[in-house]
């Protein structure tokens, strides 16, 4: 009697939830800071490809780090980023846009991230900037009053709920 109501459940069960979609590659953006100010920029994913090369409008300053926009990419995909310094340039230790794991690959250093979304530029501070100083000093800050903040509101909840239940035996 409930045989048809079950086949028919079943059978509407497997036309909704379908087959599994594999997942999507994320795009691959590959970005090289060139010595002379320019940056080269790749990105590929499905559907889509441009390469650009960026010249700066004013002359870059060592003291303005190194910056580069990035090409649309669809909304939504995931982004393999890969950044690539000229030789001789280093990596600040903090301050980066968005942040990178830092490797170096014959005498260059390579910066990578897999991220959710791709950023609108790379922003590479240069070292003992004042931006790179900042971010130190924001990080050491956070570091500092996250915990702390965290550790007061669960001492505050744990008084309160122990002036409840005294209240509760009043």
């Amino acid at each position: 009697m409930h045989a048809p109501l079950i086949c028919f459940l079943m059978s509407v069960g497997f036309r909704v939830s379908g087959p599994a979609t594999p997942a999507v590659a994320p795009a691959r953006i590959e970005l090289e800071f060139l010595a002379d100010g320019r940056c080269t920029v790749a990105a590929t994913g499905k559907a889509f490809h441009s390469k650009l090369t960026y010249t700066p409008q004013t002359p870059v300053s060592p003291a303005s780090g190194l910056r580069c926009a990035i090409p649309p990419v669809p909304a939504g995909a995931a982004v393999d980023l890969t950044v690539m310094l000229p030789r001789g340039a280093s990596p600040s230790p903090d301050g980066e846009e968005p942040p990178l794991t830092w490797t170096r690959r014959d005498d260059r250093w390579v910066g990578t991230a897999l991220l959710t979304t791709a950023p609108l530029l790379v922003r590479i501070p240069e070292p003992g900037s004042r931006a790179a100083r900042r971010a130190r000093a924001m990080r050491a800050v956070w570091g500092t009053i996250g915990p702390s903040a965290l550790a007061a509101l669960a001492i505050a909840a744990w008084l309160w709920s122990r002036d409840r239940r005294v209240e509760r035996r009043s």
